[in-house]
């Protein structure tokens, strides 16, 4: 019996209207999708329908050239699907593909290629991926709020410690994810370690072709507002679309915040002073609060500006005492 999987990968059983965990519509016909059993290139046996996004379908296949080992295929199908708009979006995909391919990093699934295929004449394009087996923090919160627990602020100081090292990595190279979340980060079955997911970059390439392409007439496409979501991104994101390392470590703050509190951003942030007033809800360790609410700074320029920053606040160095002189 196959079950139904919301964008964020919750099982649902068939015929469900809605999905129980996050209240996602969900009865978009399944039956429009790829089959199950079905090979892509020559290479990718398709096990099963694992998301839907604004913009396609998410698979999890086997690879049949690689011991079948299990990977994820991204498909991208833009409203107007001729060859011309597949050839444009193929293009930026590729400028976006390369700066995936430079990300060799453990907790960063591995970007595998970019497929193009034709089924039944109509042309489809899909991001394939490395599969992480594991739960995203979302999910991991929500179980959490059903027992009426959350996270602790030991496990939010974890997941600091085990993140930032992944984000300085990635804007070493100028890669600004975009886009943190707890929908965005998986915790790995295997090694219990954090798993960045997702990237931005890619969101952002669809929205560019959905904009720029889609004929009158036609519906129209989502706002490229998507590169961020509403309450992580911080303000000068969402309003101009400038990234930079420190609107990651922004998001990251919000979500260690979600994950604290059990609370959605927009019931932390105070709507009059548009301050963030997370104090209300929860009790943390001076030091801790106090790296938060410089991450959250609503000016960019009072913000920590690097990952490496906010790891070395987490993590002062102990204080050295002179070596006392005797007479």
């Amino acid at each position: 019996m196959t079950k139904l999987h919301c964008s964020k990968g919750h099982d649902n059983s068939p015929g469900s209207r809605f999905c129980l965990q996050c209240g996602e519509q969900l009865d978009t016909p399944m039956n429009y999708g790829i089959k199950a059993g079905l090979t892509l290139g020559d290479r990718y046996v398709i096990v099963r329908q694992i998301g839907q996004g604004g913009f396609g379908r998410t698979y999890l296949a086997e690879d049949v050239n690689r011991f079948r080992e299990l990977c994820v295929l991204k498909e991208f199908s833009p409203q107007v699907q001729t060859a011309y708009v597949v050839q444009k979006a193929g293009e930026l995909f590729e400028r976006e593909a390369s700066v995936l391919y430079k990300l060799q990093h453990p907790q960063i699934p591995r970007f595998r290629e970019l497929l193009r295929i034709n089924l039944q004449g109509k042309e489809y394009l899909f991001l394939v991926q490395d599969y992480v087996e594991g739960q995203t923090y979302n999910s991991l919160l929500n179980d959490r709020i059903q027992q009426g627990l959350r996270f602790t602020e030991a496990e939010g100081r974890q997941l600091l410690q085990q993140i930032l090292p992944v984000l300085d990595y990635i804007h070493s190279l100028g890669v600004i994810h975009r886009d943190i979340s707890p929908d965005n980060l998986i915790l790995r079955n295997i090694d219990q370690l954090p798993v960045l997911i997702d990237f931005g970059g890619v969101k952002q390439v669809v929205a560019t072709v959905a904009s720029q392409y889609y004929q009158p007439g036609e519906v129209a496409p989502p706002s490229p507002t998507l590169l961020g979501k509403v309450g992580f991104a911080p303000p000068e994101q969402m309003q101009t679309g400038m990234v930079s390392p420190h609107s990651d470590l922004y998001a990251l703050a919000v979500t260690v915040l979600v994950l604290l509190t059990g609370k959605q951003p927009q019931e932390l942030i105070d709507t009059y002073t548009l301050t963030w007033q997370w104090r209300r809800e929860i009790n943390l360790s001076s030091n801790l609060g106090q790296i938060l609410d410089k991450m959250l700074s609503s000016r960019p320029s009072d913000r920590y500006q690097s990952a490496r920053q906010v790891l070395e606040a987490l993590n002062p160095p102990p204080v050295s005492y002179a070596p006392t002189q005797y007479p």
